[in-house]
């Protein structure tokens, strides 16, 4: 065996399976706060993309202002999602909310089709030099790709369990009559879980151009990918999310280097079915 090449294939399963963490926990969160399937998590990813795009090369500014701009931007588009395509449904069926995101998702692909167009666009790097750690070579805009995803990973688990914010959300999604009963404003709960899981949206789409280019297209892949994640952890588990996040990453660069190129992707929907079958309520989640 070539060590070389497992330790790069490692690095690039670590690189995909922090984007995936970043965006299967900003989904989790949404369902296991919300019970709400947003469909629209993939085209907020897109947008961040495409608005760092567009304040980087229109506007003129640097990645990291363009980045933190884009993410807070989005985390308050959050708000928006929220009180015009989620919650005047919520007393409705759970389809009647997820047609409402599909609604919402079409809307923003096309839109940016139009503003954009269809043509992947590039994202100046702010450093892009080329280090070897032993056989493995990775780059520094790599590394800072990696390191957000830890930090923010870190960050998203001491407001659930640190903060006051984090006690309503988690108390919102465990029992909502109760919550209400013990004067919770879960309307505003409802309110930061878009808006987190918005702004994580679009911290994965800034880190996302890191690696590969912006286009209006990336979203509905990342999407579908995301999904198997989720379930594979269990619906709304978070903390599963980000294991099965890295874990599935990593597996997939092993699986495309050692077994096959052409089904690596297939690969993670071979896992989700299997998981399925033997523990429908997904590895991290309860009956």
């Amino acid at each position: 065996m070539n060590w070389d090449i497992l330790g790069q294939q490692i690095w690039n399963g670590l690189l995909n399976g922090s984007i995936y963490v970043i965006f299967a926990a900003g989904l989790s969160l949404v369902f296991g706060v919300m019970r709400v399937i947003n469909m629209a998590h993939g085209e907020l990813t897109m947008l961040g993309a495409m608005l760092l795009f567009t304040v980087t090369s229109g506007v003129g500014l640097s990645y990291f202002a363009g980045a933190a701009l884009v993410v807070v931007m989005m985390a308050l588009a959050g708000f928006l999602v929220n009180r015009v395509t989620v919650r005047p449904f919520l007393g409705h069926s759970e389809l009647v909310v997820i047609l409402s995101t599909v609604a919402l998702s079409f809307i923003l692909l096309n839109g940016s089709l139009v503003v954009w167009g269809s043509t992947p666009k590039g994202v100046d790097k702010p450093f892009n030099e080329v280090l070897q750690v032993g056989g493995v070579y990775m780059t520094t805009a790599q590394i800072l790709l990696v390191g957000v995803c830890f930090t923010a990973v870190l960050g998203l688990y001491l407001v659930l369990t640190r903060t006051k914010l984090g006690k309503m959300t988690r108390a919102t999604g465990q029992n909502l009559l109760g919550a209400r009963l013990i004067g919770i404003n879960t309307t505003a709960v409802y309110d930061a879980t878009l808006m987190i899981a918005s702004g994580l949206a679009a911290l994965a789409g800034v880190l996302i151009v890191l690696i590969s280019a912006a286009s209006p297209n990336l979203g509905q892949p990342l999407l579908i990918t995301g999904f198997a994640v989720v379930i594979v952890a269990g619906m709304g588990n978070v903390g599963g999310a980000v294991a099965v996040g890295l874990f599935l990453g990593l597996t997939e660069a092993l699986f495309g280097q050692y077994v096959s190129t052409f089904y690596r992707q297939g690969y993670l929907y071979v896992v989700m079915i299997i998981v399925l079958l033997l523990r429908p309520q997904g590895l991290f989640g309860r009956r």
